[in-house]
């Protein structure tokens, strides 16, 4: 009886010279004590594609996961005819370059970008979304290296903007950032793999973040526009009607609160704004549509509410002091001169520095619940990337 014979689609990146990045993962690994996890980091046919014989699926899926080339959870094989049938979907040639993943600079072609689509548990029809996720990412202004090199926690978030979103199985209702929803599970999920595969941002080797956070899995929410009292975030921006926009910002993590605007308001004023008044950026907030619709019910507009919540914002000024950020980074790092300038005039900093510098989305259940998120941001320079969605069948 024949061996059965698999041909995958290898999903880790290679330099502009052809070296592999696996190399720097094993050796990392070796250092940090970390070879019982990356244990077949190297062991693979280095090749375009690698014929595998003899290996059943769940012995398939084992060796990627000691290989380091998923995020944890079970995957998808990115088999070669899977990866085929999103690069006829998506009208693009496997070869097609995209960019340069840092901080390995792996070479991100169509292939590899389909490759770990296909391994996140994507469909064809969402491949487009990861395209333009990682042609925001790849910008320089969105500092990919900082992203994945730091001790912090920050991960893409990815807001969503866009009609008949809910046929692409993404959903900005009740449940928006999860579970149960595959398009908002999946596209993260497929940005994260990789950038990890193809740029060399493997947890506990170059990815040196101290704590993580469950949006490293995926971190992605879309618009309600139904319930928004609102134009979308789509039209705010210039874009038209029937556009479907996707942007990339920064965040160092999600937290979310229940209650009015001025509830809202305390967490920008928070701790959690430490990292924006350190390095400057964009902050994302998801408001419910409870508590967007009371409000433009009595007259606020979109921008109303974020001209309110910047104002609720200014940290206390002695306990913004006394903080770990003037005690121990001030010093070295300095803060930004806003931030600065507000301390001067004897007021606490705002979370960001203009009101401009919050994006506000309605998102989430449109019933009497009035709950809410907010994204802080974290590192520089400012990241608010946006891309138009090229092809959506």
């Amino acid at each position: 009886m024949a061996e059965d014979t698999t041909w995958l689609v290898t999903p880790v990146g290679q330099r502009a010279d052809g070296s592999w990045i696996t190399d720097v993962l094993a050796e990392r690994a070796r250092e940090n004590g970390l070879l019982w996890r990356y244990a077949e980091a190297t062991n693979f046919s280095r090749e375009r594609i690698e014929v595998v014989r003899g290996l059943t699926v769940d012995q398939l899926k084992e060796l990627y996961y000691r290989r380091g080339w998923t995020d944890g959870l079970p995957i998808i094989l990115p088999t070669r005819s899977r990866v085929r049938t999103f690069l006829r979907h998506a009208k693009q040639s496997g070869d097609k370059h995209i960019g340069e993943a840092e901080p390995l600079f792996g070479q991100v072609t169509m292939e590899k970008a389909a490759a770990n689509a296909v391994m996140a548990g994507c469909d064809p029809k969402h491949f487009c979304f990861v395209i333009a996720a990682l042609e925001a990412v790849l910008e320089p202004s969105f500092n990919l290296r900082g992203v994945q090199t730091t001790d912090e926690n920050v991960t893409p978030l990815l807001l969503l903007s866009g009609p008949d979103l809910e046929r692409l199985d993404l959903h900005g209702g009740v449940g928006a950032l999860g579970p149960g929803w595959r398009g908002n599970m999946v596209i993260g999920r497929a940005l994260r793999l990789a950038i990890q595969n193809i740029g060399g941002g493997w947890p506990g080797t170059t990815n040196l973040a101290g704590l993580g956070q469950p949006g490293r899995l995926s971190l992605v929410l879309p618009e309600n526009e139904t319930d928004s009292p609102w134009p979308s975030l789509r039209e705010r921006l210039g874009y038209c009607e029937n556009d479907t926009l996707l942007m990339a910002l920064r965040a160092e993590a999600t937290v979310t609160c229940t209650g009015r605007i001025d509830d809202l308001g305390s967490l920008l004023r928070s701790s959690l704004s430490a990292f924006s008044r350190l390095h400057g950026g964009t902050c994302a907030v998801a408001i419910a549509p409870f508590i967007a619709q009371t409000l433009a019910q009595d007259g606020w507009t979109e921008q109303d509410v974020r001209k309110h919540l910047w104002q609720l914002s200014h940290a206390d000024p002695e306990e913004y002091n006394r903080s770990w950020i003037m005690k121990d980074l001030q010093p070295r790092t300095g803060i930004a001169d806003w931030a600065i300038a507000a301390l001067k005039a004897g007021n606490g900093p705002p979370a960001v520095e203009t009101p401009d510098h919050i994006v506000l989305v309605v998102s989430g259940a449109n019933a009497a619940i009035p709950q809410h998120a907010y994204f802080p941001t974290w590192g520089f320079p400012e990241a608010r990337i946006t891309k138009k969605i090229q092809r959506i069948d």
